[in-house]
């Protein structure tokens, strides 16, 4: 097998966590043989039977064209994103119709294909709540939607028609070779940002430039991190814990080479979880279910994991969260 290293990664961004993650699935998904993730030192690498730069752009090419088919699915005067998990208040039960009618032909189309790492994926990121409501009978759209996603929500902005669909228009655009020279950091390009202050990471690392091939490869890689939805409380996802003002992401760091299958099993996991909490005080879990987790997640190469606490910008009523620089858990012998 070859491998394909992502040599301008930092293990404590998050961004880079999930490009990781998002590649191994696009190249999986692609019929790329043998894939399995691994970290050389402090860069993620994805290795399969063959890979070269060249088979890294094809196959994210093709993956960002074939996304157009929901991508580009918009509704209403505004033409919002008919598969963001947050958007605009609904002001009457015809737009909550119209919505979900136009999200059930897209599940049905995807259905039809057999499209299911696309079903996985916008499982994933939640969808908007028209069960949830507070005590004063408002409704808690946004309860629905899972914490990864974190598009800035300023003047009706939404996930897929304000971050997905120009991601994809610009990665879609490169010529032969410039997708995986941004993936492995050799020539990035950030053609929807630019800027010093740009947010094209989407809440997955702090403002800065940031190639766009890697920040569709990230967001596809929220496909890997389950959503829960529930009736009474905001969904749980994966990879998460804590309350605003005080909330975490956090990922596993393993030795050795893992299936795309084994990394989704680990971020779904409850032991991973519990040991992402060790030393903060509110969640820590008591030392024999620490230690119970920690044992579990041993037997599986996993030697750390890296805990992101998520930080809240802006006002009060539309924050914009972002991911922080990580923090070191180690597995073991940890206190």
């Amino acid at each position: 097998m070859t491998g394909f290293v992502m040599a301008g990664s930092e293990p404590s961004v998050l961004l880079h966590h999930l490009a990781f993650y998002g590649l191994a699935d696009i190249l999986d998904d692609a019929g790329a043989h043998e894939v399995r993730l691994t970290w050389e030192g402090s860069r993620p690498t994805v290795h399969a039977e063959g890979l070269t730069a060249r088979v890294v752009d094809d196959a994210v090419r093709a993956h960002v064209d074939a996304r157009r088919s929901w991508v580009d699915v918009a509704s209403g005067k505004d033409r919002r994103g008919v598969m963001s998990p947050r958007l605009s208040a609904f002001k009457d039960d015809a737009s909550w119709t119209a919505l979900q009618r136009a999200r059930h032909g897209v599940f049905d189309a995807l259905i039809d294909a057999r499209a299911w790492p696309d079903l996985r994926y916008l499982a994933a990121l939640g969808e908007p709540s028209y069960w949830s409501f507070n005590q004063r009978d408002e409704p808690l759209q946004d309860d629905g939607a899972s914490r990864w996603e974190m598009q800035p929500r300023n003047r009706g902005s939404e996930f897929v028609g304000n971050r997905l669909r120009p991601v994809a228009e610009a990665v879609s655009a490169r010529g032969p070779g410039g997708i995986a020279a941004g993936i492995d950091g050799s020539k990035p390009v950030d053609e929807i940002g630019g800027r010093s202050d740009s947010v094209s990471a989407t809440g997955l690392s702090t403002p800065g430039p940031v190639d766009n091939a890697l920040v569709w490869c990230a967001l596809w890689g929220l496909g890997w991190l389950p959503t829960a939805l529930r009736v009474a409380e905001a969904a749980l996802s994966s990879g998460h814990f804590g309350r605003p003002h005080q909330e975490y992401f956090f990922t596993p760091y393993w030795t050795g080479a893992l299936r795309p299958a084994r990394v989704r099993s680990l971020l779904a996991s409850e032991h991973l979880r519990v040991a992402a909490t060790d030393g903060v005080e509110r969640y820590a879990a008591d030392p024999l279910v620490r230690q119970t987790a920690h044992t579990w997640l041993r037997a599986r190469r996993v030697v750390g994991v890296l805990r992101f606490p998520i930080g809240r910008f802006g006002s009060d009523n539309a924050p914009e969260r972002r991911a922080l620089r990580a923090e070191a858990v180690q597995i073991g012998d940890s206190p």
